[in-house]
């Protein structure tokens, strides 16, 4: 068994940097997550500059000091982590949308699915190719700001909780959108799916107006951004990586079954 899904993941893995989109996705994401945080990082700068100048005039605060809002939490991790997790909700259908949807265009996926493989062996060695390639967009783009943040010492253990939390949630991101491509030929609407339904889970603020109090927490505990925005503020909790690894499995799970489904017919 384990030399078949062995097998399965190192021709799943040829078939993903076969494309030219894997490299396209991995230079952009990189490239977009080093400039946005050199400017979340200059702008930091500019702010303790300016209220630590002597020449500074302002009714709010004393000269030279600086207030308690501006730190490092407010102006360098969560809007990094904010930039990350649009960046990464981006890029990651580009590349699950073609997984499944691929072959079940070309017919390739009823050649593997008459073999005595395992429809789950088959979806794992898909999965765990893609959560590689989520692993390996947050590893290299985690290099400028680790050497930058250990330099200043402005909270190295931050950093890793902030980059754990993108992890969890670029994996449970990716277990959707692989969940999509298993439910359809086309890879344009697998596209479509995998960025209409984390968009949608993202958050339910917008509507506590109109809910009563219990009904907006129990939305609010189902939203993706209150659990990333706990990572991101270097807060690990137990219940926020159980969320994401529930997203994970039911992406896993639609992907088998629909896989079963397909060799049942």
């Amino acid at each position: 068994m384990r030399r078949r899904i062995a097998a399965l993941f190192m021709k799943e893995l040829r078939s993903l940097f076969a494309s030219p989109i894997a490299y396209v996705v991995l230079t952009a994401f990189v490239s977009l997550s080093a400039v946005y945080f050199f400017q979340h990082l200059i702008s930091y700068n500019q702010l303790l500059f300016a209220f630590q100048s002597e020449g500074l005039a302002t009714t709010d605060f004393d000269q030279g000091t600086v207030p308690l809002q501006i730190n490092t939490l407010n102006e360098l991790f969560m809007p990094f982590a904010g930039d990350l997790h649009l960046f990464l909700l981006a890029v990651i259908p580009l590349i699950t949308m073609r997984v499944f949807a691929e072959e079940r265009a070309t017919g390739t996926d009823e050649l593997l699915l008459t073999t005595p493989l395992r429809t789950w062996e088959l979806a794992l060695a898909k999965h765990a190719t893609t959560y590689l390639f989520v692993m390996l967009l947050l590893g290299v783009s985690a290099i400028y700001p680790a050497v930058i943040i250990s330099k200043s010492q402005l909270g190295m253990a931050h950093l890793g909780a902030l980059y754990l939390g993108q992890l969890a949630y670029g994996v449970a991101i990716a277990a959707i959108g692989l969940a999509c491509s298993s439910l359809t030929r086309s890879q344009v609407v697998a596209a479509i799916v995998a960025y209409a339904v984390p968009f949608i889970l993202l958050d339910f603020a917008w509507l506590d107006p109109v809910l009563t109090e219990s009904a907006a927490g129990i939305l609010s505990g189902a939203a993706i951004q209150p659990h990333l925005d706990n990572f991101a503020r270097g807060v690990l909790e137990f219940r926020h990586a159980v969320y994401f690894g529930g997203l994970t499995v039911l992406g896993f799970t639609v992907s088998v079954a629909s896989l079963e489904l397909v060799r049942a017919r």
